[in-house]
């Protein structure tokens, strides 16, 4: 098969915090409302699922706006070469998106700025006035493929999701992440790639380690001319 064909019909799977920013949507939010410590005491919580944490902390987010969300968004930079990985790709033929458990406002924006093809996250919900309401529609996706991760966006359902969309296989996507909520769509990727991983555990589910967004062109390329 023609090679530009091969990358116009491959998927790149971006986790958002952490990964395509150097910094989490969630603490930003955190230090606006002063909740800092909450967060922190709900994401190391052993007892509740990872969707059950997405819930609890977007209760805390209750009052703020969409304004709001996407200035704590703005706080955050960009990963290093994060626009210059995204641009590369996008011009070697790759459909570039994100899955993240982070917020659909914050990801669909980050998405368009990069121009990228899709974003799958948690969605907010706002009032009558534009406020948010402290609810969440999670997306999920573990319950109807029995994956282990319970977490509010089964990343690897998702992944699944937008290949049977595009009628191709898990054979042509890679995915990109950072934490152990990315473990899941990591091990299914055809190509599992962790930058700066935050744990031992998503460490080792990856096929490639980096420190620079960028080397992930440099793989694809090898992998493709092999």
């Amino acid at each position: 098969m023609d090679e530009c064909v091969e990358r116009r019909r491959a998927v790149v799977a971006f986790d958002m915090d952490g990964t395509l920013l150097n910094g989490r949507l969630v603490f930003a939010l955190a230090d606006r409302c002063n909740v800092r410590e909450q967060v922190i005491s709900i994401m190391s919580d052993t007892s509740m699922y990872g969707y059950e944490k997405s819930s609890a902390i977007a209760r805390l987010w209750k009052g703020l706006s969409k304004d709001d969300v996407l200035e704590a968004l703005s706080s955050i930079e960009l990963s290093n070469n994060a626009k210059e990985t995204v641009d590369a790709l996008k011009r070697d033929g790759y459909t570039v998106g994100i899955i993240s458990d982070s917020y659909d406002v914050a990801v669909e924006h980050l998405a368009s700025i990069l121009n990228m093809d899709f974003g799958i996250a948690n969605r907010l919900v706002y009032d009558s006035s534009a406020i948010l309401t402290g609810e969440l529609v999670m997306p999920l996706g573990w319950e109807r493929i029995g994956c282990r991760c319970m977490n509010s966006v089964c990343k690897r359902f998702h992944l699944e999701s937008i290949v049977n969309v595009l009628g191709i296989g898990m054979d042509r996507t890679v995915a990109v992440g950072d934490s152990d909520n990315d473990i899941c769509m990591l091990e299914q990727a055809s190509i599992s790639i962790t930058y700066k991983p935050k744990s031992l555990a998503v460490r080792g589910k990856a096929m490639y380690i980096i420190d620079d967004l960028y080397d992930l062109v440099s793989i694809l390329s090898t992998a493709t001319a092999e």
